[in-house]
């Protein structure tokens, strides 16, 4: 796929469905014309926050990729009730993802990580409205779904079990739908990065870095030392925000989802694993 005369990193699979090239492209400048109010008047602050965001978008897209796997196993184990839960918040992984590469969305921060749901979806889809109305207000009506869906079986405990759950949608097309809006985001932004910014700027602060590896929940402390390492290699060796499938590594990968590896191999098990293989892991985007 090719429009704008440039490197997108990625073979898409469903952007193309979504708009014609003569509309991407007109995209691609409207976009690029957003990012450029922030890339120049960039500085250290606004690189090391949104190489920050921009990690925390990859984490996103793993997130999602893991849920969606352990789904398809554990519908497999007959284990349905857990579907609801995994499919909800496998898609808002992702409108959060796409959340976190917009222009006009302020770190503030750090506390852009904690985005409520309903506006994620609002701003997700109105995002995905720009390349294709009808898609966006499909993707508003599934998370109403999926959110009912969920609360349902939280909440009311229906005797019929699922039986009065809808099925009929495609959770992995719109996971990856919303998985390219953010890299497409993600490519212009490095590319309004590399022709503004000065490279003297290229810090990553190690507070903005605590943002995502220091959680308070509910007044309980956690820490991530994954992340902490992953974080510390972007802010000593890339220091700025480089689009979704560069940022990601094979060992970034490995680290994620092998943390939710089997400690012990099960005998009735295809793999270890729940999410599978590695082939597996690219349901919804070209994990390295």
């Amino acid at each position: 796929m090719s429009f704008q005369n440039r490197e997108w990193y990625y073979s898409f699979r469903e952007l193309e469905e979504l708009a014609d090239v003569k509309k991407l492209d007109k995209i691609s400048n409207r976009i690029l014309k957003q990012y450029a109010d922030v890339t120049k008047g960039w500085n250290k602050d606004l690189n090391s926050e949104w190489t920050c965001r921009t990690y925390f978008a990859t984490n996103m897209i793993l997130n999602a990729t893991v849920l969606l796997k352990n789904a398809e196993y554990a519908e497999k184990k007959n284990m349905r009730i857990v579907k609801p839960y995994i499919e909800y918040y496998a898609v808002l992984s992702l409108l959060r993802c796409v959340v976190y590469t917009l222009p006009g969305q302020h770190w503030d921060e750090g506390k852009l990580i904690e985005i409520s749901h309903t506006k994620a979806i609002n701003l997700a889809s109105d995002w995905l409205a720009l390349f294709n109305k009808a898609e966006a207000q499909e993707l508003k009506d599934l998370c109403k779904l999926l959110k009912a869906q969920r609360e349902l079986i939280s909440y009311r405990a229906p005797a019929s079990g699922d039986a009065n759950l809808e099925n009929s949608y495609d959770v992995n097309k719109i996971c990856t739908i919303l998985a390219e809006l953010a890299h497409f985001n993600s490519v212009l932004l490095e590319s309004s990065v590399k022709k503004n910014a000065d490279p003297k700027d290229f810090i990553v602060h190690h507070t903005d870095i605590d943002k995502i590896v220091h959680v308070n929940i509910e007044g309980i402390e956690f820490y991530d030392r994954y992340d902490s390492c992953r974080l510390d290699y972007i802010r000593r060796k890339g220091p700025y925000p480089s689009n979704l499938r560069c940022t990601m590594t094979e060992g970034q990968t490995e680290d994620y989802i092998g943390a939710w590896d089997n400690d012990e191999e099960f005998e009735d098990d295809e793999s270890i694993y729940h999410g599978g293989s590695p082939g597996d892991w690219q349901a919804i985007f070209d994990i390295p």
